[in-house]
């Protein structure tokens, strides 16, 4: 049977057009799937309102949406991010009645749940009587203790990894979305190891990150000409013990004792905002680091082209700046560790492992010292992760995964 147009239902909580994280990973995979395919999309209705008007602007005939939500007496406790996975889970179950009765009017050929990105919480598409894809999932391991900044966030971290664990094995249902998922889509192989992948057949299991870029995002230019004289470094994401950041300062302190004209520019926001901020006062480095806060996407990729590195020494499983800055043409010097290891090769940046601590800074200072020496380095880095980028994480490559993937599942071609 060749290019049927398949019908595929879709579970994705987090689905907004124009936004980075689980939010972007919904809309676009959603987006991609409904250029082979007719789809629905069961999504929260506070994502009404951004999705509507972008279907208003930029019409897509083959995505239809469903939106779902708990009454408000029944979530009265939840306040932003706080109690958002309990939130989720009776989400899922309130998504789970309008997937059947769904099904009582469209034949759909398979479902797909897409976000959240974790992989502790089951999916309830599990319970309908059809092939059943799960992914992108994952979760980020524990940050070994020598590199979190203190006790307490070595405590915090333990204790959400331990959670997880508890999770996998108490929640009704788990395994199974383990059994009668025919492929589980693992955002790297860094994922293997953790419970219960070991154990579930192989072939079940596809490795393909979340996050990729699309076309206006590879294709930004900088008008800015770079001056010359200096040496930018860019980071961005959330001030939360994971990202490193500490790690960051004492590399760039490090780096500023051979190199004077360096300059770290850091934007976002979190909850190690005024210990990193004394942790660059105390470096002596503090009239050297701007912390620049939140920024909108389009004021980031400006940065990033007007910047001479990307550095980025997380320890997650994800990391989709990092892609962004690949494809804005900068070197990358990270951790060689989760995600960003594995997107990141020696062509187009430098990485780290992370053995201890004064081996990870000093490995760190020295990659910025080699690139902050070299410009042909630089450029040659820069272009080869562009280069990377357009040949496997364009949200159009995703699209062809994807496919293929469905292809596999239901044994013909569309």
């Amino acid at each position: 049977m060749e290019n049927k147009r398949i019908k595929v239902l879709i579970s994705a909580y987090a689905c907004e057009p124009h936004k980075g994280s689980e939010p972007g990973v919904g809309w676009n995979w959603a987006k991609q799937i409904a250029r082979f395919a007719e789809v629905w999309v069961i999504t929260r209705a506070n994502n009404k309102q951004v999705i509507e008007a972008e279907l208003k602007d930029h019409p897509e005939p083959n995505l239809h949406f469903i939106y779902v939500d708990l009454p408000k007496w029944l979530t009265f406790w939840k306040k932003k991010q706080r109690g958002v996975h309990l939130y989720y889970l009776l989400w899922q179950c309130a998504a789970y009645i309008r997937a059947k009765n769904l099904t009582e009017k469209v034949k759909f050929d398979l479902a797909h749940h897409i976000t959240f990105v974790n992989d502790w919480t089951p999916t309830f598409l599990s319970f309908l009587d059809m092939p059943l894809i799960w992914g992108p999932i994952g979760s980020n391991r524990p940050i070994p203790k020598k590199f979190l900044p203190d006790m307490r966030n070595y405590l915090k971290d333990k204790l959400k990894h331990n959670i997880r664990q508890i999770m996998r094995k108490i929640i009704p249902f788990y395994k199974r979305t383990l059994k009668n998922s025919r492929r589980i889509i693992l955002i790297s192989k860094s994922q293997l190891g953790f419970a219960p992948f070991n154990s579930i057949q192989r072939n079940k299991l596809i490795f393909q990150s979340a996050n990729a870029v699309d076309v206006f995002e590879r294709n930004h230019k900088c008008t800015k000409e770079k001056n010359q004289d200096s040496f930018m470094i860019f980071s961005a994401g959330t001030l939360i013990p994971i990202k490193g950041f500490h790690l960051s300062l004492q590399a760039i302190a490090d780096q500023i004792n051979k190199k004077k004209e360096v300059t770290f520019l850091i934007a976002g926001e979190g909850s190690l905002k005024y210990y990193l901020k004394s942790l660059a006062e105390s470096l002596n480095i503090g009239d050297k680091v701007d912390f620049a806060g939140n920024l909108k996407r389009s004021e980031v990729l400006k940065l990033m082209n007007e910047s001479d590195v990307f550095l980025f020494p997380s320890f997650e499983g994800g990391g989709m700046v990092v892609l962004e800055a690949m494809a804005a043409s900068l070197p990358v010097v990270c951790l060689d560790y989760g995600g960003p290891g594995e997107m990141v090769t020696d062509e187009c940046g430098i990485k780290v492992k992370p053995l201890n601590p004064d081996q990870t800074i000093k490995d760190l200072s020295d990659a910025l010292l080699k690139l902050a020496n070299d410009s042909e380095l630089r450029k040659k880095m820069g272009e080869a992760g562009k280069r990377r980028v357009e040949e496997f994480y364009t949200w159009e490559k995703k699209g062809e995964f994807i496919k293929q993937v469905y292809e596999e599942v239901l044994g013909y071609r569309l």
